[in-house]
């Protein structure tokens, strides 16, 4: 249990710097270009670890089933790079912060766990966050990079709660790759299909060592996280993983120097505020 814990710390650490860095790169690159280059390089080293502990687990049935749950969770860092591109990092990361909740419910619906009081709190929390947080004056106004950001955290919530049925299956190692793996194709034929158009600012060494260091987080992110879903309930995990987005808002700050109106930074500490009473 402690050794998971730690792992689920080393991923939250992971995760929580790479959700910033992925802002750096859009002025000079397509969101499924930034994904291609970045997993090109995770792909690589979960590639190295595979061959290493060569894992012979799971039926072809296992294999099938975890693409498809690869390809559902490449849904959600579509949504929250097409957020980040609409917003600053503070406010998408503040949304996303709620896949703790889809994870919770749905550790309850598929391992039979209970709806607790704080859940009904957290949600009422979290939703007058996210109205608060919508726009500098209608308060009821979502902008996109909000819907976006909902739908990040509904799509990685679900998933990564569902990892642990690949998990076991495939084993951690082999999940890992197969994960990345169908991130990079889900990104390749998004990227063949969208429209050429050359960006005004030419990249340099640092903006590529950028994403490189993207896809070396999301390397650790992933391979700590699914080490930590064979040793660790889900609900525990998903409630850990509301100190991701306090981890990502420090970085943003201290980095970016973002900055927001009182309201909405109101919204962001009802929003945190829900997803933290969740571990309650």
């Amino acid at each position: 249990m402690l050794t998971g814990i730690i792992y689920q710390l080393i991923s939250i650490f992971s995760f929580g710097t790479s959700n910033v860095l992925w802002k750096f790169p859009q002025k000079y690159f397509s969101v499924f270009k930034i994904i291609v280059i970045r997993t090109l390089v995770s792909v690589v080293l979960f590639s190295i670890v595979a061959i290493i502990f060569h894992e012979q687990k799971g039926e072809l049935s296992d294999w099938i089933g975890a693409l498809i749950i690869g390809f559902t969770s490449f849904l959600g860092l579509v949504f929250y790079n097409m957020s980040l591109k609409n917003s600053k990092v503070s406010h998408t990361i503040t949304v996303t912060s709620i896949s703790a909740l889809f994870g919770v419910l749905t550790a309850i619906i598929l391992y039979n766990e209970k709806f607790t009081w704080n859940l009904g709190v957290s949600f009422f929390l979290i939703v007058t966050g996210l109205f608060l947080l919508g726009s500098k004056k209608p308060i009821l106004h979502w902008g996109r990079s909000t819907f976006y950001a909902i739908l990040a955290a509904i799509f990685w919530g679900i998933t990564f709660a569902l990892f642990k049925i690949p998990v076991e299956a495939i084993g951690s190692y082999n999940f890992s790759l197969v994960l990345e793996c169908a991130v990079l194709v889900g990104a390749l034929l998004l990227l063949m299909g969208e429209s050429n158009q050359k960006s005004s600012h030419q990249p340099d060494i640092k903006t590529y060592l950028i994403i490189a260091c993207t896809g070396v987080l999301g390397f650790f992110g992933v391979l700590f996280y699914n080490l930590a879903v064979a040793r660790v309930p889900i609900s525990t995990l998903s409630v850990m993983g509301v100190f991701t987005p306090v981890i990502s808002i420090v970085i943003s700050h201290l980095i970016l120097q973002e900055r927001f109106t009182v309201l909405q930074y109101v919204g962001m500490g009802c929003t945190l505020t829900g997803v933290v009473i969740i571990s309650i």
